[in-house]
């Protein structure tokens, strides 16, 4: 700000103060406790403050004390008096002291933290804020940018102390009073002299890596306690555990999603690519974001969690080596994560380093424990960290104080899951060192048995509960472990262990198939499947079902036929009556979508009579179901919807969350063609809530698609264009092929309710190829509705333009129809 006169107004220099501050009306409202429309009204010199606010302005302003009188005369004086031009010269403050470096490189992705810190410091009262997390993720960097924008707020200095170096915790506040040029004072020892110099002043310090001497800390509390107008803002991978601290956990850079963000302009956002494209180009100035590299370097990224540190010294790699090649490698992360710079702390030169750094630190009973706990993908819980690091009672330490000692030194991190439970999680970059350490320990064979050996029985215990009343239950702790469940049949598969690698697997299919991952199920019914060796039978063909009603997920009929065959085949030379039962729901399914009913009716039929001779009420309830998927295709609604009443009733009374929400949808369907809307619709709006309960995306996507139905037959344009593209973006996403096409064929409808038959000939055109190619679209309500729909389409096609739009609609991918629909259907 250029010095000004002071017969500038005092709202000029109100704002002019206020703006050099780097604060808004609002704030300096919230700072004098007055409104911000009268801040507004006294920087337009609509109204004059009155001494009370004037005094308040000057100490939240930060104006000199030799300066507040003349300030009051001009917060009093009338803007056109001349008297006031001989007042003395308003200037601007000097540059407050500091010891502060100016960074080499801008600040990347932290725009949000930068905010929150700083107005936590300056707003909420806090004079000690002390910033934790892991090693690398960029602490001192934060820290440094918010004490230089916070500069002019601490007139009398902003000081840094890199406290690294200093081993001795008695030599802490000698060294605070050397950054602060607080000198020797003979007969006065260095910490009172500093308690002197700061008790007046109004000044930030910094203290940056905190974590080695945590004996020094009491320091701290007297300071702030002595110098009333100290503000300290610190660095550590814990907490101080000092009274009044405020903790800051720094989190990684934001990433791309590297399944999703496919092009350079999508994965530029991410705060974690820019910092590698930066740093990329530090050592190959020609080095660019491209299309052809986006994936992976948002790959990498992902890889390296985010961490400042990781991507930095990663991405000086690219000078060997393309982004490419450098993704493959980072399986072995450690081991890129090198040659950092030479004008960096020794400990900061390679990643590990610094994880060496803070694992040195730790006692024996914390480093047992750490290392065992890199069995564990993805985190663990309590008692899951009890039973495998300690089950032998030899670790020297209890696993509780371990985790919570590992958490306060931000070598682990605290996550609530979706079961409700507390979990322990490892940066995947710290998990790697773990995992040496335990190598190095030669115990990773014994703790991997006992970590594989847990998730079976958790596996094997949760599929026993998947057809009651704790499905909902199980399916989340089943959710919250998936990491783990993975790692477990992996290691199986690895090592050749096929009868424990099926048990894994007959366990989860019904997880996999129910919570939406069928791309993770097929990818782990097919290793299990074709691993070599003897196998248990009944086991193998329980898994072989499973595959099928993946398989089927995923609209690939010929693989599900064959799994259903084989399935139903081996348990029938088993003599296994409820394999055999099961098996037939599967084999009858695919007569079903094939238009075969007599058969289908058939098979469904013998499987309910095994089920009844079993009294096993929830096989019963899914031949009900088939039955009446049945009845519905042979267009006996009446006879279909009794059939789902009685099935929906067995549901709901073993509180089985999946097949209520499959039935209550089927009732609506059954509804629907029978044109009761009012009850279709409660029960598609109640089918919704359980999809969305259970986190089913299939089936919230199938609910869209049936409400969007309903609309359409209730001449609801408008509600059936919603619903249709909700369930499109859905499908599309989780690439549900019946989904894209229900959705489409709807959109369709709509497009010949409004007699648009161009645009309605382009989307069928691709709907009677996919749904060609994929067999769907075998719902009844939804067949008899595209086909009048379709009639009315190809009734068009002496119009030249209807009949070559539906040629474009055959041309055209699935990307690019549903691209071309979402951005142009209004």
């Amino acid at each position: 700000m250029e010095d000004a006169p002071l017969s500038t107004s005092f709202g000029h220099v109100i704002k002019s103060r206020r703006r050099l501050l780097d604060l808004t009306q609002q704030e300096l409202a919230s700072q004098v406790g007055y409104s911000v429309i009268t801040i507004r009204k006294v920087e337009a010199d609509e109204r004059r403050p009155s001494r009370q606010l004037a005094e308040r302005l000057a100490t939240c302003l930060d104006i000199d004390p030799h300066q507040q009188p003349a300030f009051m005369v001009l917060a009093r004086a009338d803007p056109e008096d001349s008297a006031v031009e001989a007042l003395p010269a308003w200037g601007r403050p000097p540059a407050p002291p500091t010891n502060l470096a100016s960074p080499l490189t801008r600040l990347i992705g932290r725009e949000v933290e930068t905010a929150e810190l700083r107005n936590t410091l300056l707003h909420n009262g806090v004079r000690l804020v002390t910033l934790v997390g892991p090693p690398g993720i960029g602490k001192s960097r934060l820290s440094v940018q918010v004490a230089a924008e916070l500069r002019h707020r601490f007139p009398d200095g902003v000081f840094f102390l890199c406290l690294a170096p200093i081993a001795d915790p008695v030599l802490v506040a000698s060294s605070i009073a050397t950054v602060c040029g607080v000198k020797d004072v003979a007969g006065q020892q260095r910490g009172d002299a500093l308690v002197e110099y700061l008790r007046e002043r109004k000044v930030l310090l910094l203290l940056d890596d905190f974590e080695h001497l945590l004996s020094a800390a009491p320091l701290v509390t007297e300071l702030l306690t002595a110098c009333p107008q100290l503000t300290v803002l610190a660095t550590s991978r814990e907490a101080l555990h000092l009274r009044g601290e405020q903790l800051f956990h720094v989190p990684p850079l934001a990433l791309a999603d590297p399944d999703r963000d496919l092009t350079a302009e999508a994965v530029a956002r991410s705060a974690a690519v820019q910092l590698f494209v930066e740093r990329a180009q530090a050592v190959v100035p020609a080095f660019a974001l491209d299309d052809s590299n986006a994936v992976d370097i948002a790959g990498i990224c992902a890889r390296l969690d985010g961490l400042p540190l990781a991507i930095e010294l990663v991405a000086a790699r690219v000078r060997l080596l393309a982004p490419a090649a450098i993704l493959p490698r980072l399986t072995h992360r450690l081991a890129l994560l090198t040659d950092g710079p030479r004008d960096l702390p020794t400990r900061q030169q390679a990643l590990r380093s610094t994880i060496d750094w803070s694992y040195n630190l730790l006692d024996r009973g914390e480093q047992t424990l750490f290392a065992r706990l890199a069995v564990f993908a993805g985190g663990c819980s309590l008692a899951a960290a009890e039973e495998i690091t300690d089950v032998d009672g030899d670790l020297p330490v209890s696993v509780l104080d371990g985790l919570a000692a590992l958490a306060d030194k931000n070598l682990l991190r605290q996550e609530e899951r979706t079961d409700g439970e507390r979990y322990s999680v490892f940066l995947e970059t710290i998990r790697e060192y773990a995992l040496e350490r335990l190598l190095a320990r030669d115990e990773e064979q014994v703790i991997r048995a006992r970590h594989a050996a847990y998730y079976l029985r958790l596996a094997v215990t949760a599929s026993r509960h998947l057809g009651g009343e704790g499905q909902q239950a199980w399916l989340g702790r089943l959710d919250a472990e998936h990491n783990n469940l993975r790692a477990v049949l992996e290691w199986h598969v690895a090592r050749g262990a096929v009868d424990d690698a099926l048990r894994l697997a007959a366990a989860l299919w019904k997880f996999w198939h129910i919570h939406s991952r069928q791309t993770e199920g097929r990818r782990a019914v097919d290793l299990v499947l074709a691993m070599p060796g003897a196998a248990d039978g009944a086991v193998r063909a329980q898994v072989l079902y499973g595959a099928g009603w993946i398989a089927l997920d995923q609209c690939d009929h010929e693989s599900a036929q064959a799994y259903f065959d084989e399935s139903l085949a081996a348990y029938r030379a088993l003599n296994d009556r409820r394999g055999v039962a099961e098996a037939l729901h599967g084999v009858g399914a695919m007569k079903h979508s094939a238009g075969h009913d007599a058969e289908a009716t058939a098979l469904f039929r013998e499987s309910l009579a095994l089920y009844r001779e079993l009294d096993d009420p929830e096989g019963i309830a899914w031949s009900l179901d088939h039955l009446g998927q049945a009845a519905t295709n042979r267009n006996d609604h009446a006879g279909a919807e009794a059939l789902f009443e009685e099935s929906l009733a067995i549901f709901r009374g073993l509180r089985h969350a999946w097949g209520s929400a499959i039935l209550i949808d089927h009732v609506g369907l059954a509804a629907l063609a029978r044109s009761d809307y009012v009850r279709a619709g409660q029960y598609f709006t109640e089918a919704l809530q359980r999809f969305e309960e259970l986190n089913n995306d299939w089936g919230i996507a199938t609910s869209y698609g049936h409400l969007g139905y309903l609309a359409l037959a209730l001449d609801d344009l408008a509600a059936a264009h919603r619903h249709f593209t909700t369930g499109l973006a859905l499908s599309r996403q989780e690439h549900y092929r019946d989904g894209i096409v229900r959705s489409l064929a709807g959109l369709g409808g709509v497009a010949v309710v409004t007699g648009d038959l161009a645009r309605a000939a382009r989307v069928f055109g691709a709907v009677d190829l996919l749904a060609q190619t994929a067999d769907i679209l075998v719902d009844s309500v939804e067949r008899v509705r595209f086909q009048r729909d379709l009639a009315v389409v190809r009734a068009g096609f002496d119009d030249e333009a209807v009949a070559r739009a539906w040629q474009q609609g055959r041309e055209l991918t699935i990307q690019q129809v549903t691209d071309w629909v979402l951005s142009t259907m209004v």
